[in-house]
């Protein structure tokens, strides 16, 4: 096992308790979209702590990630998880996504990394599809795309309990300033906090809504 791949899935739970359970604990027979499952850290943990009774949504349009994503979920032996191969966006439309060598990627294009072309949909679409009307948490870590991602989820978020965002600088501004107002048009209040400091301050912003 490569070491980023090590700290994702056995250091990254106790680093997600610490900014996207922030005001929110994910707890047993709970619904959980995890937007960016990345290497599958937050999604395995949720997993166990949602239980048989519950279920997590994981989003992962990198193959690279993806691969390694469904080789932690085998390996956990949890069938509670739902893996969904697609970018989350505003459209239903295929995208460009630029994929970096340590497992990051992104859908905007900003330097001439490897480029795939990857399936993009909506919250709003995969939710309805699944036939999910209320879902308790949403974790979305999505590399600058959570402003259109948010977007195509405005239909879902009437019936978010509580929705945790990693923002991004995009254009020299914050997302979390496009952010907020959408999240307090579907009836959530909002903090936007810098995330609290662990060994080294990367300058996160993160926003949250809640009930």
């Amino acid at each position: 096992m490569k070491l980023i791949e090590f700290v994702h899935q056995y250091l990254y739970p106790f680093y997600i308790r610490l900014w996207a359970e922030r005001f929110f604990k994910v707890k047993e027979g709970q619904i959980v979209v995890d937007a960016g499952a990345y290497l599958g850290g937050f999604s395995i943990y949720a997993a166990k702590k949602v239980g048989k009774r519950g279920k997590v949504f994981a989003f992962e349009p990198d193959p690279k990630n993806l691969k390694t994503l469904k080789e932690s979920i085998k390996k956990s032996n949890l069938k509670n998880i739902v893996l969904i191969n697609k970018a989350l966006g505003d459209t239903v439309r295929e995208v460009k996504l630029e994929s970096a060598n340590h497992y990051s990627s992104i859908v905007i294009k900003t330097s001439k990394k490897t480029i795939l072309e990857v399936q993009q949909t909506t919250l709003d679409n995969e939710m309805k599809n699944l036939g999910i009307s209320k879902v308790h948490f949403i974790k979305m870590n999505i590399e600058g795309a959570e402003v259109i991602a948010v977007r195509g989820a405005l239909q879902t978020l009437t019936n978010v309990e509580h929705i945790a965002i990693s923002c991004h600088t995009v254009n020299g501004k914050s997302t979390a300033s496009v952010i907020e107002p959408l999240l307090k048009q579907s009836g959530f209040k909002t903090k936007v906090l810098k995330r609290r400091k662990i060994i080294i301050d990367f300058g996160h912003i993160d926003i949250y809504g809640f009930r």
